[in-house]
């Protein structure tokens, strides 16, 4: 298309619309719904608008792929990704490679082995299989990088391999109980010497991902991992490595979650600022474009319960991370949160990257998302925050300070509290979790084994729901039966009948056997009640009959052998003393923090020597 035909408006016919005629059209459609009700808090204080027009774009914008700052990737031909299978590696590493070479004939581009301890590693074994030379093969190392990638360069070179036909990336994550690692500052000048002449091996992997799947936000898991990257390249340049040899040879490991457009300016704006750093440097801007992004699908919002919703999620952050222009994507197993996976799971996982390329041809079209009003403003506003953040680390000392301080942990513990907290009353939604339960769901796994286990993740976003569950299958395997929920709806008001629905939603998503009865009176609902075997009793009444809630009536229900929770739903305001004097022991309403909730079930159901006995 020459210039002259881009300028050509598409419909000549209709006349622009400003942004101020579509907003007046939409408040005259609204009536009396407000117009800022449709703008979208989003985390990290954005704003998210109902629409965009031109006049959102951003000023000097890249135009096209290839240019800098490379916003739209240096990529020139398509949007070609590797896709990239995640293997854990124990003891002998054979069965695992083998394991590898099955992965690379059956879609897999190529291959990340995880090292979970220090052992030895057969590189000759692996180096000799067919298949492998030319796939990219990549190591997470626990210890010493520098020694195993050198094991890794003498095994190609004893069986006369040209490195050049080697790629792939080094990560490395120590062995350790901390939260968050740091890069092998020690060992970078000795990997970068030593990948001299492998010029597609990337030595030095900034671990964003690390961030993310603690529950940091998209700009934060942008401005730490940039952070990291300055700090390898000034701890670089100290032993005398010019930043030129470093910044040839960094690849940034994100995760992808599963805000859609957020995770694709992500991308985007990560490669604007990462030149931007290059040009601080005062190094040409071409050595920008030899970034390489790794992009693996995020732990933070992967689920135990109803696990094929976690099929859906890894599709679309695996979409959101090629739309981006990553350029290797690893998408987790479904079930990798509450167990090893197995053969289908792990070929499902495979496939879906095969499938975004082979069947939805997502490898045709380069940035894709480029144009887009509100990607263009979101990618400016992403890379702008995230700017900010950087600067406060940078002033923090940088990267290592901030870290060995707890800076970066406090930072990202007031995000995921926020988190938690969307979650609890329901404002964020993880299907199969907190709403939409699967209530015929069967669990394939020992629930207590889980628990104790050491690899089971408890940093995620669904956990403070999976821990509930987890007791309430402890208690159904025990006893043969659910843990039973009564709530009991006293009038026909409309208020009661909502926070009815709520408790009951709640309580399906623990996996109780939940009634709802309905009674006309209170002295009919305590006939029934205190002779019901429920765990949880949740009382739903009108303003005038709270007053009649008093002691004597929740002594009788609590009198009941099994003790139930007692749990008056209403919204409390100036009540809630009130009502707790009177043997109530919690509230729930529609929107509620559920967090005071779930660990009085909890403590009931996992802190009593028999749960629920």
């Amino acid at each position: 298309m020459t210039e002259a035909n881009a300028k050509t408006p598409l419909f000549p016919g209709f006349e622009p619309v400003s942004a101020e005629a579509w907003e007046a059209r939409i408040r005259k459609d609204l009536r009396d719904v407000p117009y800022q009700s449709l703008f979208w808090k989003a985390e990290d204080g954005l704003t998210v608008k109902p629409f965009y027009t031109k006049a959102d774009l951003p000023e000097n914008r890249t135009q096209k792929p290839d240019d800098f700052p490379y916003e739209r990737t240096a990529r020139t031909r398509d949007n070609c990704w590797e896709n990239i299978q995640t293997i854990y590696v124990r003891k002998d590493s054979r069965p695992f490679i083998d394991k590898g070479i099955t992965a690379l004939q059956r879609g897999a581009d190529g291959l990340h082995f995880v090292l979970r301890e220090s052992l030895d590693f057969d590189f000759v074994y692996l180096l000799g299989q067919p298949g492998v030379q030319g796939s990219a093969i990549s190591f997470t190392f626990p210890v010493s990088p520098e020694t195993y990638l050198h094991q890794y360069l003498q095994a190609a070179r004893d069986l006369n391999i040209d490195l050049n036909l080697l790629k792939g990336f080094i990560q490395f994550e120590p062995i350790d109980d901390q939260p968050f690692g740091f890069p092998p500052y020690a060992a970078i000048p000795k990997m970068l010497e030593l990948v001299k002449d492998a010029p597609n091996l990337y030595p030095v992997t900034i671990s964003g991902h690390q961030f993310s799947n603690k529950g940091a936000s998209v700009s934060q898991e942008i401005a730490i991992a940039l952070s990291a990257a300055v700090s390898v390249l000034d701890c670089a340049e100290k032993a005398g490595v010019p930043a030129e040899k470093v910044i040839g040879h960094i690849q940034m490991h994100l995760a992808a979650g599963t805000n859609y457009f957020f995770e694709i300016a992500k991308l985007r704006a990560l490669r604007l600022l990462w030149s931007a750093l290059v040009n601080s440097y005062g190094l040409a801007g071409e050595l920008a474009s030899r970034l390489r992004v790794h992009s693996s699908t995020s732990r933070w919002y992967q689920t135990v319960f109803d696990p094929h919703v976690n099929l859906l999620r890894t599709t679309t952050e695996a979409m959101s991370a090629i739309l981006g222009g990553s350029d290797s994507i690893s998408v987790a197993p479904f079930d990798k949160i509450y167990k090893t996976p197995d053969d289908f799971s792990e070929r499902i996982a495979r496939n879906i990257s095969v499938i975004l390329k082979e069947e939805s041809y997502l490898d045709k079209a380069i940035d894709p998302a480029a144009g887009s009003y509100y990607l263009e403003a979101l990618t400016k506003e992403l890379a702008e925050n995230a700017w900010q953040i950087f600067q406060t680390l940078e002033s923090k000392g940088g990267f290592r300070k901030a870290l060995e301080s707890g800076f970066i942990a406090a930072e990202i513990k007031k995000v995921t509290e926020e988190k938690f907290r969307a979650y609890t009353i329901r404002e964020n939604i993880l299907v199969g979790t907190n709403k939409y339960p699967n209530l015929h769901e069967k669990v394939d796994f020992d629930p207590e084994q889980l628990m104790q286990s050491k690899y089971f993740d408890t940093s995620r976003a669904a956990y403070p729901f999976e821990i509930m569950r987890l007791a309430s299958e402890l208690h159904f395997r025990k006893k043969q039966k659910k843990a039973r929920a009564v709530i009991a709806v006293i009038g026909t008001k409309i208020t009661e009948h909502l926070h009815a629905s709520f408790a009951k939603e709640f309580f399906d998503c623990a996996n109780f056997e939940t009634h709802v009865f309905h009674f006309e009176t209170i002295e009919a609902a305590l006939n029934v009640l205190q002779n019901d075997a429920a765990k949880v009793v949740v009382l739903s009444g009108s303003d005038e009959q709270y007053q009649y809630f008093d002691q004597a009536l929740t002594t009788r229900i609590k009198n009941h052998a099994h003790k139930p929770i007692l749990i008056l739903a209403a919204t409390p305001q100036h009540m809630e003393e009130e009502m707790m004097s009177k043997g109530f022991d919690q509230y729930i309403f529609q929107g509620c923090n559920m967090d005071s909730i779930i660990s009085c079930i909890q403590q009931k159901m996992v802190h009593e020597e028999n749960p629920l006995d």
